[in-house]
């Protein structure tokens, strides 16, 4: 089976007011009456695995959140953009450009809307056998354009409440009136709705080689990789580990925590994670790291889109960005295996520094035209999280060795000149090397009590400290680091250059991404923004 031939096609604009903003409402009615692609009727097969294939969602979160979490910095100095500049400020962004939360949402509905017509296509072909790896690439799909929305845009999932807070619309068939009426539902309710998807498009999903280029689709690995970001942060860890062991072999634990250097979980690391160690380590600039990073034959990714955004160019120059200090409190940092950490980091005028990732796709607006469209190429899923996600699950789930041990591979991949006593890590040095933190009496796991965490043993305390270390670090520039935040309700204090401080404290509303007011036209509520826990900038 050769599903991927022709990946690259495109689709007219949805009409549904969900997605318009500005004028394209204007050119509703004349949309009405092409056929659903603008182009070309979906009565092949082979036309149904070009939608998909394009389907994914082309915006990315990282860039429109990445200025809102707490390893960032107002450097005085730098490019600024709405982008960058009102999320540091928690402030909602009325800008509707690429990196905004505005096309972000339009991204994600733009992606559902196509794989509702390719599935209703398939339907009408009566979902043959042949049409099984489309049906479960677009259920995915769609799956996961509704969990980016609703982890974002909607109170976020709290395992211990009834989650009856407003969801996100779930829209399972295609638009075909101009302006439809949407119910936000609840937040369970569109959980439980994406969960279905994701589900059934797991029974259906391809291999690997079923592709000529399977890292720009969900495949068998790339959907259980998915799958093991869903169930975490749904908080089932027996799910997590599942899904995580289809892609990741379970390491076996030897003396004093160590995994053999020989076991398959420490083979598959280092065939399948970002060679920082050792490729990287040698690249003579940072030109070598970027075109290396998202490559589609680099192992370490499993899901990769280019999509259109200003962070290829602007993740170094950005105003509220990383200084020196910044990267030497993190991925320079020494931690608790008494190691440093391998990334390399870069810098420009001594002010702007960051980890090279992103690769510069500049487009043209036609051939000659000296104007365009800044893309990059964006991994959504990479081995690296599934480990990290897997040893989360097995420390959530009172399994202190196996967590250890998830973590022993993680850090024989990432510590410079790694030494097989020196760096492994165990309970009792983890626990020293956060003891200052698991003691305060306002730390976050006391004040706030996420998953119960006030209640934890400092061993359980310390391993959870050092993942959401390693996760912040590994995806810096990445996005994921939002996420945990709201997950374990870290608070984010930001300082102005001038000196001026602000704390965005869990349960305020700017957690909250606001919802385009072009929404509204369907009937869809905005978020709130009533219970701010701290002054408004």
């Amino acid at each position: 089976m050769n599903i991927m031939k022709n990946r690259i096609l495109h689709y007219s604009k949805l009409t549904i007011a969900i997605l318009v903003v500005g004028s394209i409402l204007g050119s509703c009615n004349k949309y009405l009456d092409t056929t659903p692609d603008n182009r070309t009727e979906i009565n092949t097969p082979e036309k149904i695995a070009q939608l998909i294939g394009a389907a994914y969602p082309k915006a990315s979160y990282a860039a429109m959140i990445n200025s809102r979490v707490d390893y960032v910095t107002d450097k005085g100095t730098g490019t600024e953009h709405d982008s960058n500049t009102f999320p540091f400020f928690w402030r909602d962004v009325e800008s509707q450009s690429q990196d905004t939360p505005d096309y972000f949402w339009s991204k994600c509905y733009y992606s559902i809307a196509e794989v509702n017509h390719a599935l209703e296509a398939s339907t009408s072909f009566g979902n043959t056998k042949e049409l099984e790896p489309y049906i479960g690439e677009a259920l995915i799909i769609r799956s996961f354009s509704h969990f980016l929305l609703v982890s974002l845009y909607s109170r976020f999932y709290d395992k211990s409440s009834d989650n009856s807070s407003p969801g996100i619309p779930y829209i399972i068939e295609p638009e075909k009136v101009v302006v439809k009426q949407y119910d936000r539902e609840t937040v369970a309710k569109t959980w439980e709705k994406a969960e279905k998807d994701l589900i059934d498009g797991l029974k259906y999903i391809a291999p690997d080689a079923a592709y000529q280029v399977p890292r720009y689709h969900f495949t068998q690995r790339s959907a259980n990789a998915y799958a093991t970001r869903f169930y975490l942060y749904k908080g089932e860890w027996d799910k997590v580990i599942t899904h995580a062991n289809t892609i990741f072999p379970v390491p076996t634990t030897g003396p004093n925590g160590n995994v053999d250097i020989s076991d398959p979980a420490n083979v598959y690391a280092i065939n399948n994670f970002q060679p920082w160690l050792n490729e990287y380590a040698k690249m003579p600039s940072s030109t070598e790291i970027k075109a290396k990073y998202t490559k589609g034959d680099n192992p370490s990714n499993l899901l990769l889109t280019e999509m259109p955004s200003r962070l290829s160019r602007n993740a170094n120059p950005w105003r509220y960005g990383c200084s020196k200090s910044d990267v030497e409190n993190t991925v320079k940092a020494k931690n608790a295996t008494s190691g440093i950490w391998s990334f390399r980091t870069y810098s420009s005028n001594s002010t702007h520094y960051y980890v090279p990732k992103y690769r510069e796709h500049f487009v043209r607006e036609s051939l000659n035209a000296s104007t365009g469209t800044i893309h990059t190429i964006f991994p959504y899923f990479r081995n690296e999280e599934v480990l990290l996600n897997r040893a989360e699950a097995h420390i959530m789930s009172g399994n202190t060795a196996n967590a250890l041990a998830d973590l022993n591979v993680y850090c024989r991949q990432r510590v410079t000149n790694y030494n097989e006593t020196a760096h492994v890590l165990t309970t009792a040095k983890l626990v020293n090397f956060f003891k200052n933190e698991i003691t305060l009496p306002d730390h976050f796991f006391t004040k706030y009590n996420a998953f119960e965490s006030a209640s934890w043993n400092d061993e359980k305390k310390a391993i959870i400290l050092f993942i959401l270390e390693c996760r912040r670090n590994e995806f810096m520039w990445e996005g994921l680091r939002y996420w945990d935040m709201i997950r374990y309700k870290i608070p984010v204090t930001h300082r102005s250059f001038t000196g001026e401080e602000n704390t965005l404290y869990p349960g305020d509303d700017r957690w909250v991404l606001q919802i385009p007011e072009s929404a509204t036209l369907s009937g869809i509520k905005l978020n709130p923004r009533t219970n701010l826990l701290s002054k408004e900038w």
